[in-house]
């Protein structure tokens, strides 16, 4: 498995832009400075953040500070959250002659705070304007407003009564209150007098906007503004443009398209797409992912494929040659079942790269490898039989088709005898023909992707591919297929495993239109389907129906309770059951 967050080791070459970005950084000429680290959901803006962190905090002449806005959502102070982020991280970086300034900037940005709270307090009343917050109350405002306060202060503030309006008179006069463009003009002016006394250049990393709703967007946006006029800063956010570019439009009504474009190509100075992986960087991320969770790689060897796929990917304008996965496990010592996995790896590497569903997304092509490894895990702990690169093959038909198109792959597999269907192999696959007997309409919108996808390695039709069925049971149901059934015994097969409780009428009249003859044969496919789930940790409904049968039937009875008497280390609900099951009527 592979975790899903962002990382500072660079399997995609992302720290070419990791290093423009940093160049420009320490170019004091481009001071103060914004940049956008765009692109879509899942394609690598917050570890292209990472690596930009990691070069930079081996820097003396720099302070980084890290700042999620997604925290923040629902604040009431939103606004001035990245104000106060940014004046605690200077109040930890300042030598001992400059912490006293420090905290003098960090109670001004509590300051800040109230008059952004203060118009539901009644401070309107002394011509205040507010940052447009909203909050409860105010119950008192001394400490605060005399430069003294800290947070306890502010959240006494913010859970105050909401009758405040009456006590906040008398505890100021108005010669102490300064509005807030002028507790702004402050403020700029002791933030720029500290960073020339620090000598040093602060780097602010706004992540996960485009997670926040709009007004909280727009809300940090406006905070960072703040400070763009203010010398050796450096901003650099990652998001969305699309997502950025919506919430303008939503907080700012009637704005044109121009005007939504303009207000970010105002703020940001530089912005940085994240590159699109091509067929090359699937391939080199793929094979890290494998390597990374190979425990026969030692870590140099490891390192040493990372840096050949990485100068592969920088050179890949002038190579057009495929990797070489035999000079790769060569290279780390790879065993026979991990060269296997570096093969399959290069071979779904094109439909990962090209196919639309999955477009090279790195995020996407992470949690659809996890996949591939919890139902391979799965197997081996049901002893099935079935290659990894079996279920890989499959995985990619399911994220890459809709719902319907894989429902009816696994139709396919159900109807086969002994789950193995020549309409799967690669020949037949070659001339897909749709709305015939043998494939279902729902692979119209899909056929280039069906028609690559039956040519890659491995040739299922001959492999048994009902355990493929259970894997991917939360997709659809395992299905009955015992021919010699009636049609009424298999419809009463599928409801008796979907019965709610144990008194349910519907199961009575299900079992009364059973045929004679055919009720011990029903049993013998309830308890075959019963089987193919091995989890009794919990309580299941779809054994609900069968103890019904056994109790209306006494005759289908026994072949139940072998069964269930037969799980091992029973929890004390199935205990019941089997005494229930067991006892006369």
């Amino acid at each position: 498995m592979w975790s899903d967050n962002e990382t500072d080791i660079d399997y995609l070459n992302h720290s070419e832009v990791a290093e423009l970005i940093c160049g420009m950084i320490g170019d004091d000429t481009l001071l103060p400075l914004s940049i956008g680290v765009f692109g879509g959901w899942g394609v690598g803006k917050s570890s292209v953040l990472k690596l930009i962190e990691k070069e930079l905090k081996g820097d003396d002449a720099c302070i980084v500070i890290e700042f999620d806005a997604w925290l923040y959502q629902g604040f009431d102070e939103a606004k001035t959250a990245l104000m106060t982020v940014i004046a605690q991280e200077l109040i930890v970086n300042s030598p001992e002659s400059l912490v006293d300034k420090a905290k003098s900037l960090y109670a001004r940005t509590n300051k800040l705070k109230i008059l952004g709270l203060g118009a539901e307090a009644g401070l309107a009343m002394f011509g205040l304007p507010t940052f447009g917050f909203a909050s409860k109350a105010v119950d008192s405002m001394g400490d605060v407003l005399s430069g003294t306060g800290d947070d306890e202060d502010l959240k006494a503030l913010q859970s105050g009564a909401k009758e405040a309006t009456g006590k906040v008179q008398g505890l100021f006069s108005p010669k102490e209150v300064k509005s807030a463009p002028e507790e702004i003009t402050a403020f700029k002016q002791e933030f720029s007098e500290l960073l020339a006394e620090l000598d040093k250049k602060l780097v602010v990393f706004v992540d996960n906007l485009d997670r926040c709703l709009p007004k909280t967007a727009i809300q940090n946006l406006e905070a960072m503004r703040l400070f763009m006029s203010l010398p050796n800063t450096a901003f650099i956010v990652a998001a969305d443009v699309d997502m950025v570019r919506h919430a303008v439009a939503e907080q700012f009504a009637n704005a044109s398209k121009k005007h939504v474009n303009d207000y970010l190509e105002k703020l940001i100075h530089f912005p940085f797409n994240v590159p699109r992986l091509g067929l090359r960087e699937v391939q080199a991320f793929l094979i890290m992912l494998i390597l990374a969770r190979a425990k026969t790689v030692t870590p140099e060897n490891r390192e040493a494929a990372r840096l050949f796929l990485l100068e592969g990917i920088r050179n890949s304008w002038t190579d057009n040659n495929a990797l070489d996965a035999k000079k790769i496990a060569e290279m780390v010592g790879a065993d026979g079942p991990l060269h296997a996995n570096i093969d399959n790896a290069l071979r779904i590497s094109p439909i990962l790269a090209h196919s639309k569903s999955i477009q090279g997304n790195p995020r996407i092509i992470k949690r659809m490898m996890n996949v591939v490894k919890m139902r391979y895990n799965l197997a081996n702990l049901r002893q099935m039989s079935l290659d990894e690169a079996v279920i890989t093959k499959i995985s990619l038909f399911e994220r890459c088709t809709s719902n319907s198109a894989f429902s009816g792959l696994l139709e396919i597999i159900n109807s086969a005898p002994d789950g193995k269907s020549i309409s799967l192999s690669r020949a037949e696959l070659s001339k897909l023909e749709v709305g015939t007997a043998s494939y279902p309409e729902a692979w119209k919108d899909h056929l280039d992707f069906i028609v690559e996808w039956g040519q890659l390695e491995p040739d299922i039709s001959s492999v048994d591919l009902r355990p493929v069925v259970y894997l991917a049971r939360e997709t659809l149901p395992i299905q009955i297929n015992s021919s010699f059934l009636s049609a009424t015994s298999l419809d009463a097969i599928k409801n008796l495993l979907n019965i709610p409780n144990r008194t349910s009428q519907t199961a009575n009249k299900v079992i009364d239109n059973i045929p004679v003859g055919e009720r011990s044969d029903v049993m013998t496919e309830l308890v075959s389907s019963l089987r193919r789930n091995p989890d009794w940790s919990k309580k299941r409904r779809d054994v609900n129906g069968p103890v019904i049968l056994a109790k209306t039937h006494p005759e289908t009875k026994d072949e139940l309770t072998r069964f269930l008497n037969g799980i091992s280390s029973p929890p004390p609900w199935l205990k019941s059951l089997i005494t229930y099951l067991e006892k006369e009527k």
